[in-house]
């Protein structure tokens, strides 16, 4: 299977899909990563956009991804885009890859670059393509959203939750100290108590969207 991860910024992808994307690479599944946006200046300088690169590069060995494709938006901006653009955009990916699965934000993310890019993989994704669609749980936007995140779907990640946390370490600068959700902490007991719901050590929960049996 071809599968295709779509997200806001880089660690998203780790924190919501990590321990999933390292058991569909066991599987012999292909692993395709998006990156929608990108940071800037002055708010960013360029060694921090340029150790992103890098992290992300390092990010993609260790989980084993075949392609990264990076649409270089700007961060916290994609409100300032027509819709169309950013749908036109993702839907360029999703032909290019024609994944079997994709994964991608909760609709109701803290996040409004969150929200928007489950809007344009709705759009993306909608039939005739028969693609399996699923959100995807981002520590510190999700449960900090307004609405609450009621999975359907739980993957098993108990042999690849420390390998998920040695991916995110990569992103440096994103580790937070306990107890900040995304501290390595957080982590852990997120992915223990979604095991802890499907009676397994660990899991990453998702919310079922789409799906057609072919």
């Amino acid at each position: 299977m071809k599968i295709l991860v779509i997200a806001a910024h880089p660690d998203d992808e780790v924190l919501g899909v990590g321990g999933t994307i390292l058991r569909h690479r066991a599987l012999k599944d292909t692993i395709y990563v998006c990156i929608v946006t990108k940071t800037y200046e002055p708010e960013w300088s360029k060694v921090y956009m340029a150790n992103k690169l890098e992290e992300q590069k390092k990010v993609d060995n260790l989980l084993g991804v075949k392609k990264r494709f990076n649409l270089d938006l700007p961060t916290v901006k994609l409100n300032t885009l027509g819709s169309g653009e950013l749908n036109r955009k993702i839907t360029e990916v999703i032909d290019a890859v024609c994944p079997d699965v994709v994964y991608t934000h909760f609709s109701n993310d803290l996040n409004y670059d969150h929200k928007l890019i489950f809007q344009a993989c709705l759009v993306a994704t909608r039939p005739p393509k028969k693609i399996k669609l699923l959100c995807f749980e981002t520590l510190s936007e999700t449960e900090w959203g307004s609405f609450p995140f009621i999975p359907n779907v739980w993957i098993d990640i108990s042999k690849f939750l420390d390998k998920k946390i040695r991916a995110f370490r990569i992103y440096k600068s994103e580790v937070k100290k306990f107890s900040h959700p995304r501290s390595i902490e957080g982590i852990r007991v997120l992915a223990k108590k979604r095991g802890c719901e499907v009676c397994s050590k660990a899991a990453e929960a998702f919310i079922l969207i789409r799906d057609t049996l072919r």
